[in-house]
């Protein structure tokens, strides 16, 4: 059961964040500038809002998926990828909520206050530290104590070492990322958590019967 509550989650965190990132009218405005994105924002309220709602209950729903495997993972590294992980997502809550509470408020203002600009960049900086660091640490200490346990198939402890290798990388050349890797890897974990299935114990014999030998 709590094998295939951990994959929906997974599968869930993943596929909203895509499908968050995806939306067309937003799409073009990842990396722009803010005054850009407010404008797309601003003429598209109702896709800005559904991609932000989406990133919000992927960033949620992760959350939750990492709990219920550093359960079944139980080992101390699993529990350090958790807090990280834990970490990460507060930071990447505070930045969906300024945007759901502050920037919200703006879309459609003739002129963004001065102190946007600024107060917008440290919001971004939090999402940042959740995307390309705190997280991949996360992935990246998951996935040994996956292939130390081998509670979950090998692979998928090999996906989560190659995404957190890839969004460390993108942060190393970029000082930033684009987490599809993360959540591309949620996906595949997930849908391994749903097909994998634990082998029963092999339920114990009849006991032999002893044998009366006459003197």
């Amino acid at each position: 059961m709590r094998d295939r509550a951990m994959g929906v989650l997974f599968v869930l965190s993943g596929v909203f964040f895509v499908a968050g990132i995806l939306d067309p009218p937003i799409l073009p405005t990842w990396g722009g500038s803010a005054a850009a994105v407010m404008a797309t924002a601003s003429a598209h309220r109702t896709a800005w809002f559904a991609s932000t709602w989406l990133i919000t209950l992927s960033i949620v729903a992760g959350l939750a998926a990492v709990e219920l495997l550093v359960r079944t993972l139980g080992t101390d590294l699993a529990r350090v990828g958790r807090s990280l992980y834990l970490a990460g997502s507060a930071l990447g809550l505070t930045s969906v909520t300024y945007d759901l509470s502050v920037t919200s408020t703006l879309l459609g203002a003739p002129r963004l206050p001065g102190w946007y600009v600024g107060v917008q960049h440290w919001a971004d900086g939090l999402g940042t530290a959740y995307f390309a660091l705190l997280a991949p640490a996360a992935m990246g200490c998951i996935a040994v104590a996956i292939l130390r346990t081998r509670a979950l198939p090998r692979w998928t402890g090999y996906v989560f070492l190659i995404a957190t290798v890839v969004l460390l990388g993108q942060y190393a050349a970029f000082r930033g990322a684009l987490p599809f890797p993360q959540f591309l890897a949620f996906i595949a974990m997930g849908i391994a958590a749903l097909v994998h299935r634990t082998p029963a114990a092999l339920s114990p014999g009849p006991e032999p019967v002893e044998l009366a030998t006459g003197d």
